[in-house]
């Protein structure tokens, strides 16, 4: 026999439409800010590895164009005090010093040309002989950008779909994912690595944290 008292202890009373309305706003400022920052880094990402795959500029190419445009360059410098190091100028800019491996440090000396890679109006590499050096930028600045933004992302996000109405919820997942992301990102932003590992390994990653972390709150 039916208790007639179960589902009345199951029933759960339905959220207000005004409580419903704030959590959807909530989730969609937290998307929109996430997609901010995942944007933040495919920029990052393709401005320290975009030269990799990108085409060489023709004679029409404005600077900082999406291509490559080759200079020669002139080593003015070499020094090695526990890493290789070799500063090379060029006439379009100033002098600028690229750490280098060792075959690439030993097969040069200071008067010796190499052809210098320009991306985005930028110096990105050297080449000699077979030997490849890049200017990578510091990774960490931009991984912080990044993650700052997934933080506050995540946590609107997981505020807006959490069952319970926990403030804390939402901020610790945010911070939780916010500490991830610099640290990924920081990983990522170093390896040059096809587009769809590079979105998809953080994408689904935070989908599957924000989803654990709004159905346990």
């Amino acid at each position: 026999m039916r208790d007639p008292g179960a589902s009345g202890r199951n029933w759960r009373p339905s959220p207000p439409t005004g409580s419903l309305l704030v959590r959807g706003l909530l989730v969609l400022a937290g998307l929109a800010v996430t997609a901010l920052g995942f944007g933040l880094f495919l920029d990052a990402h393709d401005e320290m590895h975009g030269y990799r795959t990108a085409p060489v500029c023709d004679t029409a190419a404005e600077p900082g164009a999406d291509c490559n445009r080759y200079e020669t360059g002139r080593v003015t410098a070499r020094k090695n005090d526990g890493e290789y190091r070799l500063t090379v100028a060029r006439e379009t800019a100033p002098t600028e010093t690229y750490n280098v491996d060792q075959d690439f440090y030993d097969d040069v000396q200071i008067g010796t040309d190499v052809r210098v890679t320009v991306f985005h109006a930028r110096a990105v590499e050297i080449s000699e002989r077979g030997h490849h050096a890049d200017s990578l930028q510091d990774p960490h600045l931009p991984a912080l950008e990044v993650a700052a933004l997934v933080a506050v992302g995540s946590a609107l996000t997981v505020h807006g779909l959490a069952r319970s109405r926990d403030g804390d919820a939402g901020l610790l997942s945010g911070l939780g994912l916010g500490f991830l992301t610099f640290v990924v990102g920081s990983m990522l932003l170093q390896v040059p690595l096809p587009l769809a590992l590079t979105l998809g390994i953080p994408l689904v990653g935070w989908i599957t944290f924000v989803a654990i972390a709004a159905t346990r709150a």
